[in-house]
């Protein structure tokens, strides 16, 4: 029973307790949006031996209350005498905890036996192909020997490096020498090793082509799957984030990523809670999945989207009877914009940022740098000088856009320039 084009409904959930493994960095996100739907949240916490160096002093959201993972059979035991209903990953370190977990406690939830498929980048390609599904040729290893043979052996025109495990937020590298290689694997090992503790990295074909963030539920009835939003993301030819635009439900390309999305999920034995998939279109293969994250995720623009955010589709999900229908609202567009400074020495003018501030569509500033202060050249979304979420109508999100690039280039950084 998949369904593409819906969105959760508003059924009456039935109240009771959900256990959220590991919310490190979900800015209360499942507290709140289960809390909406009247039901009990418990943080399964990791034992600090257990959590990377990213997230060593990462509190716990102020749930109602605390278990402490210090092993299978007392976390089971705990959780079971707070009758908690549901057990999802508050993050990528918890992805397979929360598997095991809703296994020994009999609940909706994946098969602990291929976690892996759901966190490993290459693991995720190598399942597709193996399904006759397109997928992008991989290799992952900790030794930066095995990446440099490959890429000899297979002689692509160019590659992304990146972490293994795709819940780890650092930027992949795009890179076409075996030198770009080595350097960009060893920031990759780094990154991995921070954020999750694990030193593997991907060396994947560069697949070129526009890329989409894929939002999907599945329901507590196996097979019952559906996408509840897509994001059409643009980037710059050095691959700094652009802007990301949400597709309305009804348009032809929401239409048409949703049918390869759905069938995605099982082959990475998605069978309950929710995942994001970073998809590719490449003309000549079609969809083309890059990675996939088996957890919600909160965004800034969460608020200001016609859609459900994805954390609130997967609680819904997660505490009513099934996935039910739901009309998605068109009117109005919803973008997330990057700024990007050209140069390291620049800095934002203060009067043109103003300018910027008083744009009709400006629903919501992420972050905008202090006017004045030096800046770096923008190389990833983390060093942007500002990000910011345009609502409204598609034309005058589309026109402020615009601006916010033409004000760029007339002199947003020109104070300190070199």
């Amino acid at each position: 029973m998949s369904r593409a084009p819906d969105a959760p409904s508003a059924r009456r959930p039935v109240p009771g307790t959900v256990a959220v493994v590991a919310p490190y960095g979900d800015d209360d996100g499942h507290l709140r949006e289960y809390s909406r739907l009247g039901w009990e949240c418990v943080t399964v916490t990791l034992p600090d031996h257990e959590r990377p160096a990213a997230h060593r002093t990462a509190d716990a959201p102020g749930h109602s209350g605390t278990v402490a993972h210090t092993g299978m059979r007392r976390t089971v035991r705990k959780l079971a005498g707070r009758g908690v209903d549901r057990v999802v990953a508050g993050s990528g370190l918890g992805v397979g905890l929360a598997d095991r977990l809703s296994h020994l406690l009999g609940l909706p939830g994946n098969d602990p036996g291929t976690t892996f498929v759901r966190t490993n980048r290459a693991i995720q390609a190598a399942a597709l192909g193996d399904s006759g599904i397109a997928s992008v040729p991989s290799v992952y290893s900790t030794d930066v020997t095995d990446a440099l043979r490959w890429a000899e052996m297979v002689r692509f025109p160019s590659y992304v490096v990146a972490a293994a495990d795709s819940s780890v937020t650092a930027r992949p590298a795009v890179c076409s020498t075996p030198d770009e290689i080595t350097a960009a694997w060893c920031r990759a090992h780094r990154a991995a090793r921070y954020q999750t503790g694990s030193g593997e990295v991907v060396v994947q074909e560069r697949v070129p082509g526009p890329q989409y963030l894929v939002h999907t539920v599945s329901g507590t009835a196996p097979g019952e799957h559906l996408v509840s939003a897509i994001w059409a993301e643009s980037r710059t030819d050095t691959q700094v984030h652009d802007r990301s635009e949400l597709l309305d439900h009804r348009a032809p390309l929401f239409r048409a990523l949703s049918p390869y999305a759905l069938r995605v999920l099982p082959v990475l034995g998605i069978v309950h809670g929710a995942a994001r998939l970073r998809v590719a279109w490449c003309e000549r293969r079609g969809p083309v999945l890059l990675s996939a994250r088996a957890f919600a995720q909160p965004s800034p623009a969460d608020d200001y989207s016609p859609s459900v955010s994805h954390i609130a589709a997967a609680a819904r999900a997660a505490t009513t009877e099934g996935l039910g229908r739901a009309s998605a609202s068109g009117e109005r567009a919803v973008m997330r914009v990057s700024l990007a400074a050209p140069a390291d020495g620049c800095a934002l003018d203060a009067a043109l940022l103003r300018t910027i501030a008083a744009l009709p569509t400006l629903a919501h500033v992420i972050r905008f740098a202090r006017p004045g202060r030096p800046l770096r050249k923008t190389l990833d979304r983390a060093s942007s000088p500002g990000e910011l979420v345009l609502t409204g109508a598609a034309r005058a999100v589309e026109e402020d856009y615009r601006l916010i690039r033409s004000i760029e280039r007339i002199g947003l950084y020109a104070g300190r320039c070199p």
